[in-house]
């Protein structure tokens, strides 16, 4: 019995190598997700008076909290003013400076507008925000 088994299994491992084990790539595709939205901020110092005395990093901090929340832009991107106010107000307007002109996206307003930054001068910072679509990865199952 066992001679017959050896040439039963060279004719098993011959044919395993001669005759491939799938069709098409031999690489799975991987699953994809659906796209969601990433939105990048641009922030620029416009005009601060306390520029070199303030905490760079702490009004870095705030105008990076107030765009946290923003996974989507309307029309794609957005483009505003924010200015920290001594006491720790901030006011949000057009790119020009004018409260009464300009569209603030929904997902800034949804944030105190707060800050804790101090400032003996009001600091303009111009925010350019930016939405792009990314690859969701699917879970694996």
């Amino acid at each position: 019995m066992k001679r017959a088994a050896l040439p039963l299994g060279l004719a098993l491992l011959a044919l395993y190598a001669i005759v491939p084990l799938g069709c098409g790539s031999s690489q799975p595709a991987q699953p994809q997700g659906p796209a969601i939205g990433v939105v990048d901020a641009q922030v620029v110092v416009e005009s601060c008076p306390d520029q070199k005395t303030m905490n760079a990093k702490a009004a870095h901090a705030t105008i990076q909290k107030l765009v946290e929340k923003c996974s989507t832009v309307p029309n794609g991107t957005a483009h505003f003013s924010t200015t920290l106010m001594p006491g720790g107000r901030i006011m949000l307007a057009s790119p020009s400076g004018n409260p009464d002109d300009g569209v603030v996206p929904t997902c800034v307003l949804s944030n105190q507008l707060t800050h804790r930054v101090y400032l003996k001068q009001p600091c303009k910072f111009d925010v350019k925000l930016e939405e792009r679509k990314v690859e969701a990865q699917a879970a694996a199952e």
